[in-house]
């Protein structure tokens, strides 16, 4: 019967090209640390915590919840860190693992087999926009028809889903009453960036940290989340370009009408944030 309990410091795999690099997760059952390569190789697990997840491991996170094992995520890695200053620990794998047992349950979040499948949804779509915007710039250059049919299709594709995260946000009772106060809030009907931004960002914490996350804060870290932030921007943008289109922008936008585009857009931006974290819950924590 699985009813074993592993703490996970998992990997990103590194890139298949670079032979002999592939990074491990390395787990702790309580007892020892060991690595393996899939987190399915944890056959008898009943609980599985991990620090983090990554695009990668969305499958082999799916296979290990469809077979019964209930899999929790830290929400504040930051934990991890205090930890290791406290015990005077240098940062590594094998410590991380055995750290992440220690730490109260309380500070973890259980993963939905539906909130991945959420997760994957949204890493299609922005695929499918990135794609689209790459092929837009080749036209550009050299004009075709060829290309700027490409173009429209993988529109269409980026457009199909995004109405499919939309309405998943909408039917899911975690995230349904913060979208739905939000594009009150925002004046916007049926938006895919607020859909993934209520999904992603993790709204429990203060508001200084998400501005440091989204890269909002005067001294930005170059590390902060350049996909959140590009959604964010988009939607600022779309409401500045379409202050007129709802009531609701009046009371948003004010005080930004004699401000330069740029400054105006970036103000918006701390504005939707702070709209964002008002009509959050605890279960916004996936980044």
């Amino acid at each position: 019967m699985a009813d074993r309990t592993y703490f996970v410091d998992t990997a990103m795999p590194a890139n298949k090209k670079k032979r002999g690099r592939r990074k491990t997760h390395m787990v702790f059952d309580g007892s020892r640390v060991f690595s393996i390569r899939r987190l399915t190789e944890l056959e008898d697990a009943g609980e599985v915590y991990i620090d983090a997840m990554f695009p990668q491991i969305y499958e082999e996170l799916l296979e290990l919840i469809e077979k019964g094992v209930k899999v929790f995520l830290l929400k504040n890695t930051r934990i991890l860190k205090k930890l290791r200053e406290e015990n005077g620990v240098e940062k590594s794998d094998e410590a991380d693992a055995k750290f992440l047992g220690i730490i109260p349950r309380s500070c973890f979040k259980q993963l939905t087999a539906r909130e991945i499948c959420l997760l994957k949804l949204i890493g299609e779509y922005e695929m499918y926009v990135r794609w689209g915007k790459i092929i837009r710039q080749w036209a550009q250059i050299h004009p075709s028809s060829f290309l700027k049919e490409s173009a429209r299709r993988l529109r269409c594709i980026a457009n199909r889903y995004a109405r499919k995260i939309i309405d998943e946000v909408k039917s899911d009772e975690g995230y349904a009453t913060t979208y739905r106060l939000a594009c009150d809030m925002l004046g916007v009907r049926d938006s895919v960036e607020i859909a993934i931004l209520v999904a992603r960002l993790p709204l429990n914490w203060k508001l200084s940290r998400l501005y440091g996350l989204l890269g909002l804060t005067p001294h930005k870290n170059k590390n902060y989340n350049h996909k959140l932030r590009t959604h964010l921007s988009k939607l600022a943008t779309n409401i500045y370009l379409n202050n007129k289109r709802y009531e609701a922008n009046i009371k948003l936008l004010e005080d930004l009408e004699n401000l330069p585009p740029k400054k105006a857009i970036y103000k918006l931006q701390l504005r939707i944030v702070r709209t964002l974290k008002k009509h959050g819950n605890s279960k916004n924590n996936t980044h």
